[in-house]
């Protein structure tokens, strides 16, 4: 069921199919968790509508964010990954557990109107999501060279840490606390396009069939 890339680790534990299923459905309930966050207006106005719209407006930073984390872990990441081990399975499990902090920390943000604490959690769930998912790119790495040289020093990842990064200083500082949300959605921006990296590794493969 792989793609034969000829670059995998030889042990095989899991095949790729599972973990891409399991990753699925940790996500899907994830983003149904968050939107269960929003409850209907408790009245018939506009007022009754304006205390909810700080939740919706996070909610949907939310749901960009964790779609694109999919797209780019369940359609480029793992497609160039040919065969599964135990390193594997852990790194993906480590990224699944920084992604389920993502309702609570939408809730905070959304219930206290973009208060500094929750702001900056809210930054910091981000940061460390996305150091995981690097962490599991460089595991995959570790037994796939064809996605090492697609890669390469991973210059994309090193501009995200440091959008996450000043996005979490911003969060402490009220006159500047809405640049959070906006770095954070510049660095999604960057991902949002399809990893032209690993899509070129897919490509190749296929070709190559």
């Amino acid at each position: 069921m792989g793609i034969a890339l000829g670059c995998a680790d030889k042990e095989v534990v899991m095949s790729k199919g599972r973990l891409e299923a399991f990753s699925d459905g940790v996500m899907a309930i994830i983003i149904t968790i968050t939107v269960l966050l929003i409850e209907p207006p408790k009245g018939a106005d506009l007022k009754a509508l304006a205390e909810i719209i700080s939740l919706v407006l996070v909610y949907t930073v939310s749901i960009i964010m964790i779609g694109t984390n999919w797209a780019n872990h369940h359609h480029h990441l793992l497609q160039v990954t040919e065969r599964i081990n135990g390193k594997i399975i852990w790194a993906n499990s480590f990224y699944l557990f920084t992604l389920s902090f993502y309702p609570v920390s939408t809730g905070w943000v959304g219930q206290t109107n973009f208060a500094e604490i929750p702001t900056a959690m809210y930054a910091a769930v981000n940061l460390v999501e996305s150091l995981a998912f690097i962490l599991l790119e460089r595991t995959i790495i570790s037994s796939h060279d064809c996605v090492k040289q697609a890669v390469g020093k991973g210059k994309k990842e090193i501009v995200t840490i440091i959008l996450e990064v000043l996005a979490l200083a911003c969060a402490f500082f009220t006159p500047v606390r809405f640049m959070t949300y906006l770095l954070l959605l510049v660095m999604t921006g960057l991902w949002i396009i399809p990893d032209l990296r690993l899509n070129r590794v897919y490509q190749e493969s296929k070709s190559m069939n």
